[in-house]
């Protein structure tokens, strides 16, 4: 069985980004669907990820393993 993700059906690049986290810390294998991003939007993307960077919005690799270690 494959799983087929829509990327582009997905609001908001944090749950697109949690998602795929998601998937390969737990060894879903998955295939993604979606169509390239436009220089604008990539820019937007970096903009809006420094913004969070810069709030300390984020979440760790190692904290994200002993958060999935208490699932």
């Amino acid at each position: 069985m494959k799983l087929i993700i829509d990327l582009n059906k997905i609001q908001g690049n944090a749950k697109k980004e949690w998602l795929i986290c998601t998937l390969k810390l737990m060894s879903i294998d998955f295939h993604t669907s979606t169509k390239p991003q436009t220089l604008d939007e990539y820019n937007q993307d970096i903009e809006a990820g420094n913004i969070e960077i810069e709030k300390e919005n984020f979440v760790t690799a190692t904290n994200l393993k002993k958060e999935a270690d208490k699932w």
